[in-house]
């Protein structure tokens, strides 16, 4: 939806105000409500389902399979589609891009070397089925949920097989298998990214579709282990949007940023966790 040159110029206004007002009420550091249902695909290893109060929707699928070491250059593979964009688009391969550098810079592979010389490789597919506003964070956070319920099956083989050729062998039951983070033997926090909106001297969590017509810059910062890290990098977060309002970013502004990202989205990991901690039988939860 386009907004009017006088539309613009409100919210403009509005967004600009020492206590700014937006359009659906929000704080500044408020997420828009979601909708989340986690291991409903029974053919992958994690899966997740996300769906925003603005129609915004993205399923994630995990899977793994086993190969040799020296065969892969990555134990992770991320695919993205989006409906109505080509997969070469640079719109898409850029999505692409963030979100495998993310997840490689912070992902323990120790829990997927199964011998010396077999490891699980995890392929993350990601598929937006509808959004308005930029969709990275939708899908990070979708990606956050199904590794939190990713689960590797048992292996029963040795796993010393440097002098002997022998394939893994794993568990039949899959009441054997295991979580992530019980591979591993400590808490596991996948990474996220967060998108931030910046107008005038204010900064606004999860910008909307309108607010994302009339900011002057974007930012995009991750978040891993209850602190900000890199990558953290600025743009216009408007896909098809007026750019007039587009401007350069003050550095005390990013800071600041910074700072609301290690103060809030402690809570944003909080509710995602409890979520996954709910029953099964609970068709999606609102938080």
């Amino acid at each position: 939806m386009q907004l009017s040159p006088a539309e613009r110029d409100y919210l403009y206004d509005s967004l600009c105000l020492q206590t700014p007002i937006r359009p659906d009420a929000r704080n500044l550091y408020q997420f828009r409500p979601l909708e989340a249902k986690t291991t409903f695909l029974p053919g992958s290893n994690g899966s997740a389902r996300l769906r925003m109060v603005d129609g915004g929707e993205c399923i994630v699928s995990i899977k793994s399979k086993v190969v040799k070491n020296e065969s892969v250059n990555s134990l992770l593979e991320c695919d993205i589609d989006i409906q109505g964009h080509r997969d070469d688009s640079n719109f898409v391969s850029n999505l692409k891009y963030n979100l495998t550098n993310l997840l490689t810079k912070n992902f323990p592979f120790d829990a997927l070397r199964l011998t010396k010389k077999y490891s699980f490789k995890l392929f993350i597919d990601c598929i937006v089925i509808s959004h308005t506003s930029y969709p990275l964070t939708i899908i990070s956070l979708a990606t956050y949920l199904a590794l939190k319920t990713t689960r590797l099956p048992l292996l029963v083989s040795e796993i010393d097989d440097e002098e002997v050729e022998e394939q893994p062998t794993f568990s039949d039951d899959w009441e054997d298998s295991r979580l992530l983070h019980e591979i591993t033997g400590q808490t596991f926090q996948p990474p996220i990214m967060i998108t931030v909106g910046v107008i005038g001297k204010n900064l606004l969590f999860d910008p909307s579709l309108e607010e994302e017509q009339v900011l002057e810059n974007g930012l995009i910062i991750s978040f891993y282990n209850n602190k900000a890290i890199t990558p953290i990098s600025n743009m216009n977060l408007a896909l098809n949007a007026n750019k007039d309002n587009y401007k350069g970013i003050d550095q005390s502004l990013i800071i600041s940023a910074i700072n609301m990202v290690n103060k809030y989205c402690s809570a944003v990991i909080h509710a995602l966790d409890t979520l996954i901690e709910q029953d099964d039988e609970v068709d999606g939860t609102i938080f």
